[in-house]
């Protein structure tokens, strides 16, 4: 009898054939017999995590031969740990394979070992030895020569080994699969990896040399605080950054305030689980957390957006420990912590964690935190609809969280993140209320241009973007927010890679830039935090202008709209909430009809006496009880916050800082009695999206006036001043970016009028005085101080090839996010790699520095199908030697290294072809100085 084996999904087709030979068949025995299988199990991740431990088995192996020890090893997550090698190889080891297909039951898989006769280590299968053409296969240092386990399209396992594959007899099943390791033992200096199968395990003594500074632990490392305020500024991997490009971006005045954020997208494929654009977070962390360093500038890493994340959720504090969360803390003196962005999506999915297990995590890392002096900082939005992932939510589902954030709230910083296209109030309640009650230690924005609602509100389908520079302006002076995280999105409204510029010496560069508005509006805006303009409250008095607390004390229900969760229905109608808005939750726009009342905070406890310092302590369980009903809401509230001006505008004021904003298309007006100037009163016609930071003084008003948009149409706003005594003398400052305003002035009857016509910010003056008595005369003065830098780092740099300056290479690779990349390989550091290719004249350099003159080593990590030795190390224009790139077969990382001399500062290194074609082409991942 014939046999014809096929996968189901053949089925139609070949079902046509075998009609066909029945209907026309002869003998019996000619008949084909069909025998259908079950479609193969999901294997990618699986075959993934077997390769990648025979991979680590014959660095091990080679690494004994060779007499070297390892540098660092480092849990990635609970079952899997990167390993670094004294050469500057690493591989990684797992513990436990992903299941094939989700299954629970043990299946087989080929068991691939080494076991030693002689001196000679050779591969095992199945516990005989792999044999290829009749002989066993030997461990060598040869990359190409490891077995390469895979599967066919029928789902029969395979084994590849020196360009033959075996097919084995076994078929793939759902169902789990051991791990050649069980454990990885790391006590005091040395590691030792013990197999499943009871094996001799392997030891390696940890030399961790490279890291010559001690950890930095106890009190925070950079402090916060309304006169060290903190901008959370993102080197974005959507943008395949290059860390010292967006570095050197930052103005120098503004540098010292930045805190980079290292943010790892978590774009990934819904079925598998494999990561779309960031394809090994840990190395883009650690590569770019070296470049911050070397720059001596604070850092922190974005591992997770949502559910998802690229580092483990610990379920211990015990597995934190040698983590790479304690690996960032104590190698890196500048690192200050983890963010996780908008916590409101994600949960509970195949390759995600449920929020319990993130809140566990938290509780965990918030340990951490405290004993290395970092943060944690959490952004949130979309509160009703995920009204169980709220501020209070977190405190109120996890005691022990809530616990650790009340004995250690300085680690601790939240953030309302403007994603979500509704509830912004009740986010920005929650968010503040954690910081207030003393459960967190710092508040702040993470302003997103997706939060503009597709109600397309005054016309504007699209983003505009003087919008932006609102609720940023009326919340630092108002709210007391120190943090600014963003703004997002970072490829929209940030920074952009555009063409490749010169470099000079014929060599070429890739090239950023940041967006107009950047300048003209956020990084204008913190300038005028660190003018002292816009003034940054501190806790207590953010508590005592607001005088109200919502303590929500109602029992969660686990329901959608959740009250246990969330801020009392009505709680901002008749109140600041826009008439137009949406009823109850949805709050569709971030502008508010009046700085009349203060933004309420809710929370879910008020944890130290500065906390219980509030005048009024609701309980959400009460409030409908008296303040139900709007109208008489309205009538409290009025009594204790009088009204101060008159007209449309949003107006606030605290002491003699004024805030007034239009958040409508049409010009809006406000009458303003001065409270600390002798004239009489100001009056604003402002036009749509601008806003102004006003200070009084008793013979003179400021005004920042900012309202810009990036087609450069220019806007038309009206100030009066009234009951001067003489004209006004008025001086301006044109802030933006090109210049772009004029004033003019008119005198008529005693009332000063300026007609500023403009696009972005303007700084002006006017001096004037009345004859007002009684004023008002004290108020707080700004006080900005520049944050201590970071302790000098000595440990290794790291300088990423596709970032290097080139000429006549081949090309520059990284990941695309939505479609296959020609020419990718596998296990690459940070976001690509660059081909050399094989041209006689090529070259490539980047410029490294040390903070002390002397001998270093110079490490590349390469790829080679062919050994190649034309291509020569130059530093600071001196040729050092010719160097050898040993064949490591396609798609296979090595390294090679040579010792240079460098100056401290600034060095120059080449890598020149000498005039000769290589052999093949060469590519090159990264440079490593130490």
């Amino acid at each position: 009898m014939k046999y014809l084996l096929f996968n189901m999904r053949l089925f139609p087709a070949l079902l046509f054939s075998f009609l066909l030979v029945c209907f026309y068949s002869c003998k019996d025995e000619e008949i084909l017999q069909i025998v259908v299988g079950p479609e193969p199990p999901k294997s990618e991740n699986t075959i993934d995590d077997i390769n990648s431990n025979l991979k680590a088995l014959q660095r091990m192996v080679v690494a004994q031969e060779k007499g070297l020890d390892v540098r660092s090893c480092v849990a990635l997550t609970a079952s899997s740990y990167n390993v670094e090698l004294s050469d500057g190889n690493s591989f990684i080891v797992h513990t436990e394979i992903t299941p094939l297909d989700k299954g629970e039951s043990p299946v087989y898989a080929p068991k691939l070992g080494v076991k030693k006769e002689g001196d000679i280590y050779y591969w095992t299968i199945d516990d005989d030895w792999l044999n290829i053409k009749d002989a066993k296969v030997a461990v060598t240092p040869e990359l190409s020569s490891i077995p390469v386990v895979g599967m066919d399209e029928d789902g029969y396992w395979t084994v590849k080994c020196n360009d033959d594959v075996k097919t084995l007899k076994r078929r793939a099943e759902a169902g789990t699969v051991k791990s050649i390791f069980n454990q990885v033992d790391i006590k005091g200096k040395t590691v030792t990896f013990r197999f499943s199968d009871g094996s001799l395990p392997i030891a390696f003594t940890i030399d961790d040399k490279d890291n010559p500074d001690e950890p930095v632990m106890g009190d925070l490392r950079r402090p916060i605080s309304p006169d060290k305020p903190a901008w959370i500024f993102h080197i974005d991997t959507w943008n395949h950054a290059d860390p010292q490009r967006i570095i050197d971006m930052i103005p120098a005045d503004i540098r010292p305030y930045v805190i980079f954020n290292i943010s790892l997208s978590v774009l990934h494929d819904d079925d598998t689980g494999k990561w779309g654009l960031v394809e090994y977070g840990y190395e883009v962390a650690k590569s770019w957390l070296r470049t911050c360093a070397e720059n001596n500038v604070w850092a922190m890493v974005q591992p997770s957006s949502g559910g998802f994340s690229h580092f483990p959720d610990f379920a211990t504090y015990g597995q934190m420990e040698g983590s790479l969360y304690e690996e960032f803390y104590r190698d890196y003196p500048n690192f200050l912590g983890f963010n996780y962005c908008e916590q409101f999506w994600g949960f509970d999915d195949p390759f995600s964690v449920s929020y319990p297990q993130r809140l566990k995590h938290w509780t965990n890392l918030m340990k951490l935190n405290a004993k290395y002096g970092g943060y944690l900082t959490i952004s949130f939005c979309g509160p009703h609809w995920g009204a169980s992932l709220t501020p209070v939510a977190m405190f109120k589902r996890d005691a022990e969280f809530a616990a650790v954030c009340r004995e250690h709230p300085e680690n601790l910083i939240v953030c309302e993140k403007y994603t979500s296209t509704y509830g912004f109030f009740d986010i920005e309640s929650a968010c503040l209320g954690a910081w207030l009650s003393g459960y967190a230690g710092q508040y702040g924005m993470r302003f997103d241009e997706c939060g503009w609602n597709a109600i397309y509100w005054n016309g504007d389908e699209k983003f505009p973007v003087a919008a932006g520079a609102i609720p940023a302006i009326e919340h630092i002076m108002f709210t007391g927010q120190t943090i600014f995280d963003g703004p997002e999105t970072i490829p929209e409204q940030v920074c952009k890679e555009v063409n490749a510029v010169s470099a000079g010496d014929g060599y070429t560069r890739r090239n950023w830039e940041f967006y107009p508005q950047l300048y003209n509006i956020n990084m204008d805006i913190y300038r005028k935090i660190l003018d002292g303009t816009i003034r940054i409250m501190n806790r207590q008095e953010v508590i005592d202008r607001t005088k109200y607390v919502i303590v929500n004390d109602i029992t969660p229900n686990n329901t959608a709209s959740d009250p246990g969760y969330l801020a009392p229905k009505t709680l901002y109608d008749g109140l600041y909430k826009l008439d137009e808005d949406g009823t109850n939750y949805e709050q569709r726009l971030y502008f508010k009809k009046t700085g009349r009342y203060p933004t309420l905070p809710v929370v879910y406890g008020l944890a130290d006496d500065i906390a219980n310092s509030f005048r009024y302590k609701i309980n959400a369980s009460q409030y409908n009880g008296t303040y139900g009903d709007v109208k008489l809401k309205q009538s409290i509230f009025n009594r204790d916050f009088p009204e101060e001006y008159t007209g449309n505008l949003y107006v606030g004021r605290h002491e003699n800082a004024w805030v007034a904003y239009n958040a409508y298309a049409e010009i809006r007006n406000a009458a303003i009695p001065f409270k600390y100037n002798t004239c009489e009163k100001m009056e604003l016609a402002f036009a749509k999206y601008s806003v102004s930071a006003i200070k009084e003084y008793s013979d003179k008003v400021t005004f920042y006036l900012t309202n810009y948009n990036e087609k450069g149409i220019k806007q038309t706003d009206v100030i009066k001043i009234y009951g001067s005594t003489n004209k006004p003398k008025m001086t301006y400052t044109d802030r933006a970016t090109p210049a772009s305003c004029s004033i003019s002035e008119d005198w008529t009857n005693g009332v000063y009028t300026m007609t500023v016509i403009h696009n972005g910010a303007v700084d002006i003056t006017v001096n004037c005085a009345g004859n007002a008595i009684g004023r008002e005369t004290q108020y707080t003065k700004a006080t900005i101080s520049v944050p201590a830098n970071p302790n000098i780092y000595h440990g290794a740099r790291q300088y990423e090839a596709e970032n290097f300056e080139y000429k006549n290479i081949s090309r520059i690779i990284t990941k695309k996010p939505y479609s296959d990349t020609e020419g990718i390989l596998p296990d690459y550091t940070a976001m690509g790699f660059l081909n050399f290719g094989s041209n006689g004249n090529a070259a490539v350099r980047d410029e490294v520095s040390v903070t002390d003159t002397g001998n270093y080593s110079l490490r590349i990590r390469y790829c080679a199908a062919a050994t190649v030795n034309t291509v020569d190390l130059y530093v600071n224009g001196v040729k050092v030697t010719t160097l050898e790139f040993a064949q490591t077969g396609v798609g296979n990382w090595e390294t090679t290294s040579a010792g240079v001399s460098l100056n401290a500062g600034k060095n120059k290194v080449e890598l020149i072809a000498n005039g000769s074609s290589a052999s093949c082409d060469l590519y090159l991942d990264n440079i490593v100085i130490e």
